[in-house]
């Protein structure tokens, strides 16, 4: 979520900016900031629906729930289906193999980028070609942004806020949407970094189920706290996702040494994944309490609590769900 970053690299903390968002955007988006952040800032934290253009108090977070939910409930079950069709396929090629002579490898030009690019795709695992594909969707809604004829439906479907005409597909859309090249650039390091890490207990289809449920959560949970506050302030970026992955790793692994990216050639230095989750915690805690304009806090912490119970409790609850989809589907499907 914008405002800022915190952030780790396969269990190593990599530091946060901070600064007016402002300044870093596109013209539509920065136009609409400004306009909001020129409003007076209000203390209370009770829900208020008596300001022009904001939200209509709780009554305008039951759609958002429930789009959270059938969101979270939707992408379990394409994910259990997904795997399903995963051993299906196997099954029909370990029955319908046959033993052909010859070497079909890929072999292109000597020096050929083609060929550079095919060995080093090849080499990549399962869950890091499907990390790639969700960079490529990030960066092609950072470019997006870029263009006056998009302006209009980026603003109004890639900004998640309680106070905006869209409410809800904005709060799956704004975790693929960027500020800046850096914002950009840290969340898809990190990203990289974590996803190989939080995918090895639960797979690459419960992994991308999980990265899109905590990005619609963590929204869920900025709405609340925006509409608590009366803030007006709208938010993008992948954060929240990202921190239910380190929420994952953070409690999965707990025993892991971090350290400070970049920084540990200089200063060398580690402390365990634990402590760098707890941490985290603690920092946006406070950023909620004390209404810190930092980092979207409320979507960082959201996002954290979402990991850390989908590693603790969470994926026992997918499974058993999980096995109910697969039973129905195979039953729909028949057999391979």
């Amino acid at each position: 979520m914008w405002r800022g970053q915190c952030f780790l690299r396969s269990g190593v903390l990599i530091g946060w900016q901070a600064g007016n968002p402002a300044a870093r955007l596109g013209h539509p988006v920065r136009r609409f900031v400004r306009k909001q952040l020129s409003e007076p800032r209000r203390r209370s934290l009770r829900p208020v629906d008596d300001v022009d253009g904001t939200s209509r108090g709780l009554r305008g977070l039951v759609k958002p729930f429930a789009f959270a939910v059938a969101m979270t409930g939707t992408s379990y079950t394409m994910s259990a289906i997904w795997q399903y069709e995963t051993f299906r396929r196997l099954a029909k090629q370990n029955q319908h193999r046959i033993s052909r002579p010859g070497n079909y490898g890929f072999y292109g030009k000597a020096g050929d980028f083609r060929h550079r690019l095919n060995a080093w795709w090849n080499r990549l695992y399962s869950t890091e070609k499907l990390v790639c594909g969700i960079i490529s969707v990030n960066v092609a809604v950072f470019l997006a942004w870029r263009i006056p004829q998009f302006s209009t439906a980026m603003v109004k479907y890639f900004m998640s806020s309680p106070m905006a005409s869209a409410t809800c597909w904005p709060m799956l859309f704004s975790a693929f949407s960027h500020y800046s090249l850096l914002h950009l650039f840290i969340n898809m390091y990190v990203l990289w970094s974590f996803a190989p890490v939080a995918s090895t207990k639960f797979g690459k289809e419960q992994f991308l189920a999980t990265y899109v449920s905590a990005g619609v959560i963590a929204s869920f949970a900025s709405y609340v706290y925006k509409v608590a506050r009366a803030s007006m302030v709208p938010s993008v970026g992948a954060s929240g996702a990202i921190m239910a992955l380190i929420g994952i790793v953070g409690t999965s692994f707990p025993d892991t040494r971090l350290s400070i990216a970049f920084v540990s050639q200089i200063y060398p230095h580690s402390f365990s994944a634990d402590v760098g989750v707890k941490s985290l915690i603690v920092l946006d805690t406070l950023g909620v309490l004390f209404g810190w304009r930092f980092f979207d806090h409320a979507g960082h912490l959201g996002g954290m609590m979402f990991g850390i119970w989908y590693a603790k409790y969470g994926h026992r609850i997918a499974k058993k769900y999980r096995d109910e989809v697969v039973q129905y589907w195979h039953k729909v499907r028949g057999k391979p």
